[in-house]
């Protein structure tokens, strides 16, 4: 196999180009077809990795023509003939042709930061099987197997049209945290009935913020008891409607939440969309000893995907995340407001 830089860039490209392509491909069809998925299907996720990591290696590492044995220098030495590039220099050509079509994506607003996030690792993963596979064939590759390559590269926008217009199973997840307290129930309640506004001093942010979940600003309670609304707001004008279900000051707060406004977020990881959705949360105080307090914050999830298992890994993850940062806050407010008294 020939590698060079220009055969590295040529890989590259073509591999982002045929991302891309699958992508507004998808997209057409999802505008023109309702009830299509457009890229939220397996089909993409998966199998649009695999022929991009296998189309940018083939092309990359291209059979070399067959040259005759090299000929002895003027000292009478033969010089060793140059080595075909192994199974790293594959893998390395996918991932940058992943990478490219990432930044791509993201340059030209087709994916938000918080969604590339979620499908790079599987991306990766799947490039490099998809390279490592042409590295096994490689000397097989030529005019013979063109026509499969186009074949397989055809396959995710063939099923993904398909796959779309089958209705995605639904899974509900719950993710609870908690962190203790040293202040009674009493006080911790103040403290998570009605959050003032939180300031950028007060937050811990996690991985998920960094990877673009907006930061969790305020909840604001209308009233008091069952009924009660609550307005938790968020950077980039992410907003929630809290209808309080359960009201048992110093014990126990749920409610049910609903998306008032779904800010900045990417339509493939809105919440109150098509594949995702918070239902309701629930605080329940626990006084361990006099003065300290577990406080436990839960969440439950949905999820609508055709891949509902990597999906529901990374929702989980990321609630988890965020519920951290907001008990953190409420630790912290809680325990500064006791250390007065």
């Amino acid at each position: 196999m020939n590698a060079n830089w220009a055969g590295v860039v040529l890989g590259a490209v073509a591999g982002a180009l045929y991302g891309l392509g699958v992508y507004l491909w998808l997209h057409v069809l999802q505008r023109s077809s309702e009830g299509a998925a457009g890229v939220m299907v397996a089909s993409y996720l998966f199998l649009v990795p695999f022929v991009l990591g296998l189309l940018s290696a083939a092309l990359a590492f291209r059979p070399r023509p067959t040259l005759p044995p090299p000929e002895p220098d003027a000292f009478g030495e033969v010089r060793a003939a140059a080595q075909a590039p192994g199974l790293l220099a594959a893998l390395g050509v996918a991932a940058l042709s992943t990478t490219v079509f990432l930044v791509t994506a993201l340059v030209l607003g087709f994916e938000g930061v918080l969604c590339a996030f979620l499908a790079a690792p599987v991306m990766y993963v799947m490039a490099g099987l998809g390279a490592a596979l042409a590295y096994g064939l490689r000397r097989w590759w030529g005019r013979s197997q063109a026509s499969a390559l186009l074949l397989t590269a055809a396959l995710p926008a063939l099923l993904g049209p398909l796959e779309g217009r089958l209705a995605p199973p639904v899974i509900y997840r719950v993710v609870t945290n908690d962190v203790l307290i040293q202040a009674p129930p009493a006080l911790v309640w103040t403290q998570i009935r009605s959050v003032p506004r939180i300031e950028d001093r007060e937050i811990r942010a996690g991985w998920a913020h960094a990877a673009g979940l907006p930061r969790p600003r305020e909840a604001v309670m209308s009233r008091s008891g069952v009924g009660a609304v609550r307005t938790a707001t968020f950077d980039g004008g992410l907003s929630f409607t809290e209808t309080v279900t359960d009201w048992q000051p110093g014990r126990l707060l749920s409610f049910r939440i609903q998306a008032s406004d779904p800010g900045q977020l990417d339509p493939h990881v809105r919440v109150g969309g098509q594949f995702f959705d918070v239902i309701s949360g629930t605080y329940r105080l626990e006084e361990l000893s006099p003065g300290v307090t577990l406080l436990h914050l839960s969440s439950t999830q949905r999820v609508s995907t055709h891949f509902n298992s990597y999906a529901a890994y990374w929702t989980q993850a990321i609630m988890r995340d965020l519920q951290r940062t907001i008990l953190e806050v409420v630790r912290d407010r809680a325990e500064a407001q006791a250390g007065r008294i």
